[in-house]
């Protein structure tokens, strides 16, 4: 599991924890270590420092295995296109 991570276009912190923990249950993690809010606007190109999350219901291997296979970038927030 990797120690940061590089938010995307559009990426919220549930985005981030579903790509890199396959629940949204470790948003409240990530956003307590890296001191933002869950509803917090993140920048493309920030990086994030990722906690290391150790309670298995907050981690998911099918969803992050169907992500890695699918290369399927999680990004439900509101990004430059949607504006058009």
């Amino acid at each position: 599991m990797q120690n940061e991570y590089k938010v995307q276009e559009g990426q919220t912190l549930f985005d981030i924890a579903i790509h890199n923990f396959g629940s949204i249950e470790s948003a409240f993690e990530i956003a307590a270590h890296s001191g933002l809010g869950l509803t917090d606007e993140l920048r493309a190109g920030h990086i994030i420092s990722l906690p290391k999350i150790t309670k298995s219901e907050q981690i998911n291997k099918y969803v992050l295995r169907a992500i890695a296979n699918r290369n399927i970038t999680p990004c439900t927030g509101f990004n430059m296109l949607d504006g058009i």
